[in-house]
């Protein structure tokens, strides 16, 4: 047959090796095998493993071109590529739960909805509906629990002609010295290596080495560190140590205790999926509740002080590792895998297609569930007072033709309700130099007290805001406005990508090559701030809000003519004026508010009432576009003009004029507006504002065509 293997990752893994193991294996029984990857792969990426330059290697846009009998996922991602190639049969090789490599959610990382996103799309790969591998029985079970697919069970082999108990050594085993071998990557969170290291030296271990394929000289409190180690060469180190500590959150089948086995020591390990398939507790090794340090330190102070205890655990283990089959054995299971698979109906290349895209369309109510309910609940977090809860981030991008990219950004964590001073640095690659600050992740208030840009290769700055009127040189778009335009230094951002564009940087000012420095002093404070910007005291009764109707034939709206009304906060209202009219034409203006919040106004009509005539009428969103506001009154967003944002006493709507064809002196106005106000939080709560409407934002589309990009 004509097998090929979609590859994520060519370099030092253990998902990578076992594929190499039955990759070699099936060519040496007659097949024609092939690795394919995204990238041109060169020799010297695989060179860890003696077998993988044996096979052939192909780019996907190679791979195209060619007919296969079978071909493999192997990695979440590449289950996207299978619709790409000619294959009569397509099957996918799981070796892990892949969902389960995501980090945790973090509100201290700029990425949080991305990764949410990411993992959510890793777990739909497992929905296709083609014929899979694995090589545990948790993982079988899982993939039948959830996506009602029963995988072919082909458990991993070893190496038995290096992985042996007899043979060269680092270091020799000394009796009465107990040395500790840590494996893993330090950087890969779910594998936990800084906290194995950390309890091997609590632990009082003799000597601590670290095996890691992490590109690394030396490790605090290693004594030794081999890095990125071919793996024929691993037996070595193995055979010079007593015991494997290996404290994983997330494994597939693990191969380092094994491979320890082999090589006559045993292994501490968490009770971590997978570790049932040869370990048995107190038996080869001991087994530990996830995350006990506690017991760890103790179970490795006990071997220590106890050398009979670890010998015993050393000959259960050899008696596993005696029993276990090899890779020849494993590699002849995983062809009867392949041969039933090919014996099958074919694979269709539409369902493969159609498939693809529906993962992709089916994100778009995922994305938007996410994004309401993390912003649902840091936002009512934040009202509750949760100082976790007040994480936010700023992000300054450049580029020389306007179109800002995720390679040409820096992101700086900050806390809200604090002033907070912010630095980036960038070497100038061209010119003019287009500069962008995305101030805020959040709904809120921010305030600038400076913004600096001054290049430090020349030693001068070359542009300062520090004075109100120098921020209105900034250019505002998508979820970000001025708040009023009195304080030209405090903006508000109500969605995910709230857009400040800087002067550009022009020749003269800055030489390819330069170094810019970017310094931002700001406080972010959540709607709690809105509410301290309210100048004016707010009304004895809490519940109740007041309006004003104020009328003038100049539009000069002296205080003499005026009515008020109270209305209560927080549920719909009808507030109705009447007043003569005494001369035209004839001016009006609502003050809807006294204090910060939002108005949402269903309706506002004026009516003639001597005349039983409507003269204007608001009702629509579009119809609100009419009104002018001014002082603390600004629209919310400009898709909903019928939302009003107050910050304060001075909020002015000022109506259409009446003409003097419409009223004469003497009629009666009735002025009706149906409303209702909510405070900050309860909008917040009630809407999610704009973050909850991913439609009105392409940021969600964006990220989508990335991930099909990525992917595809």
């Amino acid at each position: 047959m004509r097998i090929g293997f979609l590859l994520g990752w060519p370099g030092i893994s253990g998902g990578s090796y076992v594929i190499y193991e039955h990759a070699s294996r099936l060519k040496r029984r007659g097949h024609s095998v092939a690795i394919i990857t995204r990238q041109e792969v060169r020799p010297e990426d695989h060179a860890w493993h003696s077998s993988a330059a044996e096979l052939d290697w192909l780019t996907l846009r190679q791979a195209r071109t060619e007919c296969f009998d079978v071909v493999l996922a192997t990695w979440w991602e590449t289950a996207f590529l299978l619709r790409k190639l000619k294959a009569k049969h397509c099957a996918y090789f799981v070796q892990s739960i892949e969902s389960r490599f995501f980090e945790p959610p973090d509100p201290q990382h700029p990425r949080n909805i991305e990764r949410t996103l990411w993992r959510g799309i890793c777990e739909q790969t497992y929905s296709c509906a083609v014929p899979m591998i694995t090589e545990a029985r948790w993982i079988q079970e899982y993939l039948h629990r959830h996506h009602n697919n029963w995988p072919h069970l082909v458990r991993n082999g070893i190496r038995k002609d290096i992985y042996t108990a007899q043979g060269e050594a680092v270091a020799p085993r000394q009796l009465g010295r107990f040395r500790v071998l840590v494996e893993g990557p330090v950087e890969v969170f779910f594998k936990n290596v800084p906290a194995a290291v950390r309890l091997a030296k609590e632990a009082g271990a003799d000597e601590i080495w670290l095996l890691t394929s992490s590109a690394i000289e030396s490790y605090p409190d290693a004594d030794r560190v081999f890095s990125r180690v071919p793996i024929h060469e691993t037996p070595v180190i193995y055979r010079s140590c007593d015991l494997v500590l290996k404290l994983s959150h997330v494994e597939g089948m693990f191969g380092p205790p094994l491979e320890m086995f082999h090589c006559g020591g045993t292994a501490l390990v968490y009770d971590v999926t997978g570790h049932d398939e040869y370990i048995v507790h107190d038996l080869n090794a001991y087994v530990v509740k996830r995350d006990d340090e506690a017991e760890v330190v103790r179970l490795l102070r006990h071997l220590k002080a106890n050398p009979a205890e670890l010998e015993r655990l050393k000959q259960g283990a050899a008696a596993t590792a005696a029993a276990w089959p090899d890779w020849d054995a494993c590699a002849a299971q995983f062809e009867q895998a392949l041969l039933k698979i090919a014996a099958g109906s074919p694979v269709s290349r539409t369902y493969l297609q159609n498939w693809t895209r529906e993962q992709f369309r089916s994100q778009k109510p995922f994305v938007r569930a996410v994004l309401q309910k993390q912003f649902a609940e840091r936002e009512k977090a934040d009202w509750a007072g949760k100082a976790a809860d007040q994480n936010n981030f700023i992000r300054f991008s450049w580029s020389g033709d306007g179109k800002f990219t995720d390679q040409q950004s820096q992101w700086r964590h900050y806390q809200s309700g604090e002033w907070t001073n912010c630095a980036f640095s960038l070497r100038v690659d061209e010119l003019p130099l287009w500069l962008r600050l995305d101030p805020s992740c959040r709904f809120g208030i921010t305030e600038f007290d400076c913004i600096i840009v001054r290049n430090a290769s020349q030693c001068r700055e070359i542009m300062a805001f520090r004075e109100q009127e120098e921020f209105q040189q900034f250019f505002l778009a998508k979820d970000l406005k001025w708040l009023c335009p009195e304080q030209g230094n405090i903006v508000l951002t109500y969605g995910p990508e709230p857009i400040i564009l800087l002067p550009t940087v022009k020749e003269g000012e800055a030489e390819l090559g330069d170094l810019l420095d970017v310094s931002i002093r700001l406080r972010e404070s959540g709607m709690q701030r809105l509410n301290l910007l309210a100048s004016g005291a707010q009304e004895a009764d809490g519940s109740k809000n007041v309006m004003l109707l104020r009328w003038d034939s100049q539009g000069q709206f002296s205080s003499g003519q005026s009515l008020l009304r109270r209305y209560p906060r927080g549920e719909q209202a009808t507030v109705v004026f009447e007043l003569p009219v005494e001369e035209t034409p004839l001016w009006l203006r609502l003050d809807p508010s006294r204090r910060a919040g939002f108005i949402e106004v269903s309706s506002l009509v004026v009516r003639n009432a001597t005349r039983n005539e409507e003269i204007m009428a608001f009702r629509q969103p579009d119809d609100f576009q009419r009104l002018f506001l001014t002082g603390s009154l600004t629209w919310l967003t400009p898709e909903r003009r019928n939302i009003f944002l107050s910050g304060g006493p001075n909020a002015i709507c000022v109506l259409p004029k009446i003409e003097q064809e419409q009223v004469t002196p003497g009629d009666v106005l009735e002025v009706t507006v149906t409303l209702r106000e909510s405070s900050p939080q309860d909008f917040a709560e009630q809407h999610h504002v704009r973050i909850a409407e991913p439609d009105a934002s392409p940021r969600w589309k964006k990220m989508l065509r990335n991930v099909a990009q990525r992917l595809t």
